[in-house]
């Protein structure tokens, strides 16, 4: 009874972080909290720890912890304690959650299980939009322009990562047509398209380019999918052609996200000033000063609290004024790790992402496939270690879909 209770606590913890990553990410770390006493108090870990490196599932879910022992070691030769510690915190879910549920009994984690947590997600992500919504049409209401749109319009999220959180809830949806579409009701795959819909409108309204991107890889994904795996040509082909000529009439729509997207171009081949895409040219000009720092300290990194010294340092010498004026990380993880810790970080943060999406497309896991993917392509702009609205959610769902398979002999899919 008392092992059913903990775990019963522990599975609405889960739900409540999956509910409220895109509602309110503040909640969060209390949900967070209840999880880590609740697995205390189980005292379950004094059973599974001492079986944690030679049961496979276990230690394979906690070698995820691999790069934030890496940010422990950088505290060994760093300089800036307050950053480091500071910095610990912030990522302290990539420490968390592998431990926890590589010690825990997660056998409740089934595929059914993983469906419904996904669609509690799906329900966070529609009132989170609305939210947002809500939020823009009293800024609307006072009379400010552009409230609809972009930064304005995601508030207290930036649009990069809130695009993200609705491209990966549309990957459940369309894997939910692709697998299982003869067993959903009518009611259920009216509901499944009209958050569809709504979900691709919000993200031309967010305006990410990421955001763009990541829906462009899932409709690649889903025709391939049809085409390669189903055999069904000319559905998947069909797929593809609908989803470009909606993108297309979003672009003639949404002409704030057209403006965008013209822009970076234009200044990534030099066609344009960087002013008419600041956002593109500081980038660029961020991760070469990032380079620069990378070259010197390329075997072990500058440390785990001096890396935002060093930028600011590199951004002053080379007057990125706007970096230096918000002291910003270089928005790309890959290059943020590297700085940090080296050759050892990029190493171990390059393979706690291709090795498992090797796994998840040799079996066949797509939803995991299209996760990893995503966050690959958007930590390419955004350093997403660096905030919690990045880790949590990288850390949280990597750990849930990657041990949903913990006793079975492949990967859970979705059937």
């Amino acid at each position: 009874m008392r092992k059913k209770i903990h775990q019963q606590i522990f599975w609405y913890c889960s739900l409540g972080i999956a509910f409220m990553l895109p509602v309110w990410g503040k909640l969060v770390p209390t949900i967070i909290a209840i999880l880590i006493l609740n697995w205390l108090v189980s005292g379950v870990y004094l059973k599974t720890i001492p079986t944690l490196f030679s049961n496979k599932n276990r230690r394979n879910t906690f070698l995820f912890a691999g790069l934030y022992i890496l940010y422990l070691i950088g505290m060994l030769y760093t300089t800036n304690y307050a950053y480091a510690w500071f910095d610990l915190e912030v990522k302290l879910s990539l420490l968390v959650f592998p431990l926890v549920f590589a010690t825990a009994d997660v056998g409740f984690l089934n595929s059914k299980n993983l469906r419904l947590l996904m669609q509690v997600y799906l329900g966070g992500c529609l009132l989170g939009s609305l939210l947002l919504l809500g939020h823009a049409c009293t800024l609307w209401w006072n009379g400010m322009e552009g409230a609809f749109y972009y930064m304005k319009l995601s508030w207290y999220f930036h649009s990069t990562y809130f695009a993200m959180y609705l491209n990966f809830a549309m990957g459940f949806i369309a894997l939910e047509f692709l697998k299982r579409i003869n067993l959903l009701s009518g009611s259920v795959k009216t509901i499944y398209f009209l958050l569809l819909a709504w979900f691709f409108v919000f993200i031309f309204l967010l305006s990410s380019k990421m955001g763009l991107i990541g829906m462009i890889l899932l409709a690649v994904l889903i025709s391939a999918e049809y085409v390669f795996s189903q055999k069904k040509i000319f559905i998947g082909l069909g797929i593809l052609i609908l989803f470009l000529i909606f993108l297309r009439a979003g672009f003639h729509v949404f002409t704030g996200a057209s403006a965008r997207v013209v822009h970076s171009t234009e200044t990534l081949t030099g066609e344009a000033p960087p002013e008419t895409s600041k956002s593109t040219s500081d980038r660029i000009e961020m991760w070469k000063a990032s380079l620069d720092i990378i070259k010197p300290n390329i075997l072990i990194g500058v440390g785990t609290g001096d890396v935002k010294d060093e930028l600011i340092r590199k951004y002053k010498e080379k007057n990125i004024e706007h970096a230096l004026e918000l002291k910003l990380n270089d928005h790309n993880q890959y290059l943020q790790t590297f700085i940090t810790l080296g050759l050892p970080g990029i190493v171990t943060l390059l393979l706690m992402l291709i090795i498992p999406i090797i796994s998840a497309l040799r079996h066949s896991y797509f939803l995991y496939f299209f996760f990893l993917l995503l966050f690959m392509i958007n930590i390419f702009t955004e350093s997403m270690f660096e905030t919690q609205a990045g880790v949590v959610w990288y850390a949280f769902f990597n750990i849930i879909l990657f041990t949903a398979n913990r006793g079975e002999p492949q990967a859970v899919t979705l059937p």
